[in-house]
């Protein structure tokens, strides 16, 4: 049976945190990276929409 001390079960919450805010910010990253995309993707529609309405326009 493995038996831990009290400096190995604080070393163990520490890094616990660690990895808990590495994930986090990896998430938040993540997220952001999908918004952008999906504004990105908005503008495209967008001026591809009000394009496609001049060009009939000309027409």
């Amino acid at each position: 049976m493995i038996k831990f001390n009290d400096f190995d079960m604080e070393n163990l919450k520490d890094e616990k945190c660690e990895n808990d805010d590495i994930v986090s910010k990896n998430y938040e990253h993540l997220e952001s990276e999908k918004e952008k995309k999906l504004v990105n993707l908005m503008i495209e529609i967008i001026v591809s929409l009000t394009l496609k309405e001049l060009y009939e326009e000309s027409d």
